[in-house]
């Protein structure tokens, strides 16, 4: 009888937690997010992001000739567009608009802290709830899933520049 109190009691208290809602948490994005169509202008930044992927690293690049580093692949793919934009991260952070993290869309940059010091790494959204970016030396320009826990973490913010 013991025992059958026990297993009444304990499901008693699990059954709540399972069926109640996950309180919000700020910074938390859900599992799947809809993103919607890039305008045209977006569509056009997005595929001139990808035809220089797999581009090698450079610091202080950018070109796809001497390669990208993060704030370069934003330099050269939006003044492809017409769209003046600072050459440096922690420039580019204070350009265009703000963008709340629930807003995103593709075409925007967003930004996050991956080391000390004023360095911020960018990159430019897409319609898949990916992002372009250059990462690091030894990795060339490549689409991350802005779900990864690690970019989750390291979020720091968004911008609208079209």
């Amino acid at each position: 009888m013991p025992m059958r109190i026990g297993a009444v009691l304990f499901l008693a208290l699990l059954l709540p937690a399972c069926s109640s809602r996950v309180p919000y948490l700020p910074g938390a994005e859900p599992a799947r997010r809809a993103y919607t169509k890039p305008s045209s202008k977006a569509a056009g930044v997005i595929a001139t992001a990808r035809s220089v992927k797999g581009k090698r690293y450079k610091w202080g690049g950018h070109s796809p000739a001497e390669g990208f580093d993060c704030s370069g692949l934003i330099y050269w793919v939006y003044r492809r567009h017409g769209v003046k934009v600072p050459r440096v991260s922690w420039r580019q952070y204070t350009a265009g608009r703000f963008v709340a993290k629930n807003n995103i869309r593709p075409g925007d940059i967003v930004f996050y802290k991956v080391q000390t010091g004023k360095s911020v790494h960018v990159g430019i959204v897409t319609e898949k709830g990916t992002f372009i970016h250059s990462p690091r030396s030894g990795k060339g320009v490549t689409e991350s899933d802005m779900r990864n826990p690690f970019w989750m973490e390291h979020y720091v913010g968004a911008r609208r520049l079209l």
